[in-house]
């Protein structure tokens, strides 16, 4: 049996923190790659998403950052706003053939699409890029992953009892 819609709830408004999001940021980086590498300029992507963070989100403590959001179009534009002008992180459109040629990601001479299905071989390790579009769904639905409500009461022969989980 499937989820349907009315059986997944986001918690709203949820919370994003700024360690959980430098964090999303980096696996996401790794994980979107045919060969998972660590990025190219790790430390400054770091520290631009920390310095992000800590101009524009409510401080709790000495260390701790957060960021309300109502939806999950409010974080994604949130991101696609703030996260995708990150130079560093627009470079990782870059093959490593590209970045050490010099090339940009908004150089006129370089090719805009490559066609491919998934029956495609996967292409050489140093042609590698990230597609910076799914990047972002993808660290989206990173950060609301654990903030999804599944409500179990719908399915038949769920077990749910009120005694077993007193309020």
């Amino acid at each position: 049996m499937s989820l349907s819609q009315k059986d997944l709830q986001l918690e709203r408004p949820f919370i994003i923190n700024g360690s959980e999001l430098v964090a999303s940021v980096i696996y996401q980086a790794i994980k979107c790659k045919n060969y998972p590498t660590i990025p190219r300029q790790i430390g400054i992507i770091i520290e631009r998403v920390r310095k992000l963070y800590l101009e524009d989100w409510e401080r709790f403590s000495d260390d701790y950052y957060c960021k309300e959001f109502e939806t999950y179009n409010e974080l994604l534009t949130w991101l696609e706003d703030n996260i995708m002008t990150i130079p560093e992180i627009r470079e990782l459109n870059l093959s490593e053939i590209e970045f050490e040629a010099g090339i940009t990601v908004d150089d006129p001479k370089r090719a805009t699409y490559a066609f491919t299905s998934r029956y495609s071989p996967a292409p050489p390790e140093n042609e590698d890029f990230i597609d910076l579009d799914a990047y972002v769904r993808n660290l989206c639905h990173d950060l609301i992953r654990h903030r999804i409500v599944i409500n179990f009461s719908t399915f038949p022969g769920a077990r749910y009892h009120k005694e077993d989980n007193p309020q």
